[in-house]
């Protein structure tokens, strides 16, 4: 199944809804660039552009949002890791990828690289799929949909 829900080699619903999850404080979207299944984006609402920005009350708040959106993933798409990366270089304000290193993916990537017998480099592995698994691919059938992982992060979740 790819991330439309249908077979592989069918592009993914570009009009999909993204948000998983809004608070006063947070938003949660699926990445409407790449097809990997349960990939998400935590945004800070405000103008902080640093975590030394933040007050320690919102700080606080944000490692409990992040603790409980990366259990949520590995529950919701099998992640054996769920990387945690900000740059915050193209768009400043402060927000963090959250990406699962699913066993499909791990495949894959060796696959392509052809370096199985390597340790894995997890940032190579992130910004590999992410041109690899771009949004108008697909995924390997099984690997669940972007869809099916929204809808089970919204469950595990919740509102807000």
């Amino acid at each position: 199944m790819d991330a439309s829900g249908g077979s592989k080699g069918e592009p993914m619903n570009e009009t999909a809804d993204l948000r998983i999850f809004e608070d006063e404080l947070f938003t949660v979207d699926h990445s409407s660039s790449c097809i990997v299944p349960g990939y998400v984006l935590v945004r800070l609402k405000g103008p902080a552009t640093s975590l030394s920005d933040l007050a320690p009350l919102r700080a606080e708040a944000l490692g409990r949002l992040l603790s409980r959106v990366t259990r949520a993933i590995e529950e919701a798409v099998g992640a054996d890791r769920v990387y945690c990366l900000s740059f915050a270089e193209l768009d400043r304000r402060l927000h963090f990828h959250l990406f699962p290193r699913t066993p499909w993916i791990l495949d894959e990537y060796w696959r392509a690289t052809e370096s199985r017998d390597q340790p894995i480099n997890g940032p190579l592995l992130f910004e590999w799929a992410r041109t690899a698994l771009a949004a108008g691919g697909s995924v390997p059938v099984g690997a669940g949909s972007v869809a099916g992982a929204c809808a089970a992060l919204r469950d595990r979740l919740g509102g807000g």
